[in-house]
Order: C-alpha cells, then sequence, then structure tokens
C-alpha cells in the first residue's frame, strides 16, 4: 500500500509538471533505483625497513567498494573502470579489483623499501642524532564511500590519508558522478548553463559563510580562509537527493587546520543555473 501511494504521487507531481507547461524531462519511475550491487575488498600491510622490527615502518589500510553487479554487464564494466581508475590509478583501469588491490599494497611497500638504499640512516651514529621512528614510520589510509545510486546517477568519493614524515599527515577527498546511461563521469558542464562560473561561485562563497554563522563572507578570512573572492567551482561534487555537494581540500581554499570544507548546495538555489537537459535536473524537480 505505501508503494502504491509513493507512485500515485509521483504521477501526480508528473501531471502537475505537465499541466504548467514546464519543458522538463519525463520523470521516469522505474529508474528511481538503480540495480547495482557492490562489494567490498580490505587489505592490510606493514613492513618494516630491512625486515627488523626494531627498525621504522609502513603501515597500510585500504578498503575499496566497487560495483560488483549490473543488469548491463558492459556497462557494469565501465562502471568498474572508473571505480578502479579513481582509486588505484590508470595502471589499474583493467584490472579486477582482487589484482589492483594487490598491485595497489604491493607499490606502497616497495615505494618505502627505497629508504633501504640509504644504509647511513640505520647507523647507531644516526640513531643516536635523530628520531627514526617519527621520521620514518609511514602510513596510508584509503577508502572509498557510495553518495547516491538512484535515477540513473552514481555518486561517490575516494578518501586518502598518509604520512611521509613532517609535521603532520595529508588528506584528499575525490568526488566523482556517473551516468548510468552513457557510463561517463560528468563534469560541471554537463550539469550547469553557459556562463554558469560566476553566479555558481557567488553561491557556495555565501554558503560557507552561513555554515560559519558570519554575515560577510570576508569575515571568513579570519577564520583562517584565504581570499574569499577566489573561491570558484573546482569540479570536485557529487549529488544526491539533497543538491549537489562541493569539497576543497585542504589548503586550497584554507589554511591547513581548517581541513576540507564540504559545501551542500541545495537544487532549489541552483536550480537557475541546471540545465534542461542536464542528468540532475529530475532531481532538482522533485526537490521542492
Amino acid at each position: 500500500m505505501k508503494s502504491t501511494f509513493i507512485t500515485l504521487a509521483k504521477s501526480l507531481l508528473l501531471l502537475g509538471i505537465i499541466l504548467t507547461g514546464c519543458r522538463n524531462p519525463v520523470i521516469d519511475q522505474a529508474a528511481m533505483d538503480n540495480p547495482v550491487l557492490f562489494d567490498t575488498i580490505v587489505t592490510s600491510e606493514r613492513y618494516h625497513l630491512l625486515g627488523d622490527s626494531t627498525n621504522p615502518y609502513c603501515s597500510l589500510e585500504s578498503s575499496f567498494i566497487y560495483p560488483s553487479d549490473y543488469p548491463d554487464k558492459e556497462m557494469l564494466q565501465q562502471l568498474q573502470k572508473h571505480f578502479l581508475t579513481s582509486f588505484f590509478g590508470e595502471d589499474n583501469a583493467s584490472s579486477d579489483p582482487k589484482t589492483a588491490m594487490d598491485n595497489y599494497a604491493k607499490k606502497y611497500v616497495n615505494g618505502y623499501k627505497l629508504l633501504e638504499q640509504e644504509p647511513a640512516l640505520f647507523s647507531p651514529e644516526s640513531r643516536q642524532k635523530t628520531s627514526l621512528e617519527s621520521m620514518f614510520t609511514y602510513y596510508e589510509i584509503s577508502s572509498n564511500a557510495i553518495h547516491f545510486n538512484q535515477y540513473n546517477l552514481l555518486s561517490y568519493s575516494d578518501f586518502i590519508e598518509f604520512y611521509t614524515g613532517g609535521a603532520h599527515g595529508k588528506h584528499a577527498y575525490n568526488n566523482h558522478v556517473l551516468s548510468l546511461l552513457t557510463g561517463k563521469a560528468l563534469n560541471e558542464q554537463d550539469i550547469f548553463i553557459d556562463g554558469y562560473q560566476d553566479e555558481l561561485a557567488e553561491i557556495i562563497m555565501l554558503a560557507i559563510a552561513k555554515d560559519h554563522e558570519v554575515t560577510l563572507p570576508e569575515e571568513l578570512e579570519n577564520m583562517g580562509y584565504f581570499n574569499v573572492k577566489e573561491i570558484y567551482p573546482n569540479n570536485n561534487f557529487y549529488v544526491d537527493a539533497d543538491g549537489i555537494t562541493y569539497t576543497y581540500n585542504e589548503y586550497e581554499i584554507a589554511a591547513y587546520y581548517i581541513g576540507k570544507t564540504d559545501v551542500l548546495l541545495p537544487f532549489e538555489a541552483i536550480r537557475h543555473l541546471i540545465r534542461e537537459d542536464s542528468p540532475v535536473t529530475t532531481l532538482a524537480l522533485l526537490k521542492k
């Protein structure tokens, strides 16, 4: 009964759109939920320099979610290629997920082993002068997450945190939106009308100011943000039922201690900038 009610409600919404003369695309009820299934591969590696447990070590913790099944097998291959490429790099674009993860772990450890070519680092004299444990104990943590899987759109993010010496580790979030109609990754030009950049930049800047509860965007500069007038759309976004979320990584628009900045732009705030033939237009219409 609940399912029938939801279907009826969506039909009435579509009828209202048609009667008001809007030239928006017809809402495909059957495409609301994408039949994409997922699986996960996890790995954990630790290696001590020179194979000596008293020496510094590197550690890798990685969790990879990937599309494991979809009715259209050709489309499934395209989806998997996107996930593999964004997470493991171009070299593993054609690998199966397990092989890609194995290659990833092996490459990480082999990169760390290059330190072994500097034997002076491990001499007694060196140990007395420096803290090898703090200088050469490295780590990397990587994962990804699914944000949205409906209406022929699949949004996900890759995350990596790593430390290779220095004052602190580094973090990065990279967002992706895939079309299940074309198998391609979407960019801003696929979604927004021509000349969208300046107005969208203004909306983003005001949204950040609102999130930090300041009246004037310029006040953000007193909190650690750089020149707010240089904040522009960076193509690092994902889509979900609430709108489009932009991510700015550390150092991109603000000092390190601010961390990343996520900016949710509700569809109602940016609907006038969305192309009529955009892959997200259906979502923008459904969100009041």
